[in-house]
């Protein structure tokens, strides 16, 4: 489960997907099988990711690691979309990875 506050990133949807700007054709990377704290450690220490989609579909789940800005979520049940903080919204004292 999700932390009630990640400093590191903005939870956009509790029942959505990511959208970008390219109708999400191959901008990211999915992972299956992963845990919801490998996806978001993955997405945070690489820095090309801009965020992620988790999803847990009866057994599976699924992790979609973004590289495009994420603009928009897209309604669908049982999966979450995050946008990773700016360095304003990581605030001065944190840098970001």
């Amino acid at each position: 489960a999700a932390a009630a506050h990640d400093p590191f990133f903005q939870l956009l949807s509790t029942s959505g997907v990511c959208r970008t700007d390219d109708q999400n054709k191959g901008n990211f990377d999915e992972d299956w099988g992963m845990s919801y704290t490998a996806c978001h450690d993955k997405a945070l220490y690489a820095t090309y990711f801009t965020g992620f989609e988790y999803a847990v579909d009866g057994k599976k789940s699924r992790c979609k690691l973004f590289k495009g800005p994420i603009l928009s979520t897209l309604p669908v049940g049982g999966a979450s979309c995050y946008k990773k903080a700016s360095k304003t919204e990581l605030g001065p004292h944190k840098k970001r990875l």
